[in-house]
């Protein structure tokens, strides 16, 4: 589980399978508020996110190997790459150390320039990059900026991941060149723009949202069907509409106006080659119960848009992944409102064929959103008090 949800793709899956009972192996006490987590070359890397730390885990032992601590918040979890994990930071550079022993290799400015201002407490660049940086193809991919109409916009770079040279940049400005001013809508739903974010690839372009990209960097009328999120993959808030889409372009699911009414979508979505699962309400239209439905877990066909199986749950997903045929969900548990809290948190393990329920495991604290991965058979969940946990085999 080298990067970000797996792959360049965000996809939340992998062939490897994890067994379906499981038990909780060991838990270390990392502290602050964690990212999920990456595994590769023996290790888990994790960021604390307010105290600027990289730290990197024993994967059989959960022992703390080292620490290592960045200019600015780290906000998503490192990529490992040829024994290295390389990772962006909220100070505007790049950064790479060696995942043995968390030896630094280079740092490099992806900012167009060293300015900082004061965001969420703390001191950041005025062009910030995403802990988690995209390679493809051998090219280290991220963004620095916050939106594509502030300071100049947001800026695509390309890097070689060896030396940290600069190989393209690829500036993203929104304002019409002639009057500076926002570009007219094409709908009612299609704000022209972009706001900084995690990037995804598949095997012919780079996206960012629904912004198309050459893997040269270059601006591309169209591309294929990927995964994105309406207001970033880290938002970890729960508004009604923050859903995320499998898809090419942003929508909204009421089939009016031009609108997409086959639109795939849900709260969190993972995906192998051949199926959509994910979590989500019926509808994303009047945002509540009564008249979208509850949440559910659902699976659906990426060819034929069917539906194999849907089901109600009883925990609130706050994480998810696809192990094998075994779907992994876990959160809080109890009948929740959609702001509620539970008292517990549940480990589930699904069936990808049919949604049967195959295992649980209960634990005493939720994950972060979106903080799960899996690796050597195990699950590696990144929990809200501060502690990485390490799910095996009874």
């Amino acid at each position: 589980w080298p990067t970000y949800r797996h792959d360049g793709q965000r996809s939340g899956y992998t062939s490897s399978p994890v067994p379906a009972a499981l038990r909780v192996k060991w838990v270390a006490d990392i502290g602050g508020r964690l990212t999920a987590p990456t595994v590769a070359d023996g290790k888990v890397l994790v960021a604390a996110v307010d105290e600027h730390d990289v730290c990197a885990v024993d994967a059989e032992s959960g022992k703390l190997a080292w620490r290592f601590t960045a200019g600015s918040r780290v906000d998503s979890p490192p990529t490992l790459y040829q024994g290295h994990a390389i990772f962006g930071c909220r100070d505007g550079y790049v950064y790479k150390v060696r995942v043995a022993d968390g030896q630094w290799a280079w740092r490099v400015q992806a900012a167009r320039e060293d300015r900082r201002i004061a965001a969420n407490g703390q001191i950041e660049s005025v062009s910030p990059v995403h802990g988690s940086v995209l390679i493809q193809d051998g090219v280290a991919c991220l963004t620095a900026g916050r939106s594509s109409y502030l300071d100049g916009g947001i800026d695509l770079c390309r890097v070689d991941p060896e030396t940290g040279a600069t190989l393209s940049r690829t500036p993203v400005y929104s304002p019409d060149p002639e009057t500076g001013r926002q570009p007219p809508q094409a709908g009612p739903a299609f704000m022209p723009g972009s706001r900084a974010d995690i990037l995804s690839a598949d095997d012919s372009h780079l996206y960012l949202q629904d912004s198309v990209f050459s893997k040269e960097g270059k601006v591309q009328a169209e591309g294929k069907a990927h995964l994105f999120a309406l207001t970033g993959f880290l938002d970890d808030t729960w508004p009604h509409r923050s859903y995320w889409i499998f898809g090419t372009q942003v929508s909204l699911a009421t089939g009016c106006s031009g609108r997409d009414k086959n639109l795939i979508y849900g709260r969190l979505l993972v995906f192998d080659g051949s199926t959509i699962y994910g979590y989500g309400r019926a509808g994303v239209h009047w945002s509540n119960q009564l008249q979208d439905g509850p949440y559910r877990l659902f699976a659906q066909r990426r060819e034929d848009g069917t539906r194999p199986w849907d089901k109600r749950l009883a925990i609130q997903v706050r994480a998810m992944l696809l192990a094998g045929k075994v779907l992994f969900v876990t959160g809080p548990t109890a009948e929740l409102t959609d702001w509620g809290e539970g008292r517990g948190a549940k480990l589930l393990a699904i069936s990808a064929a049919d949604g049967a329920e195959l295992g649980q495991a209960d634990l005493d604290c939720s994950p972060v959103f979106d903080g799960m991965a899996a690796a050597y058979g195990r699950l590696y969940l990144a929990l809200e008090d501060g502690r990485l946990a390490c799910l095996a085999a009874e």
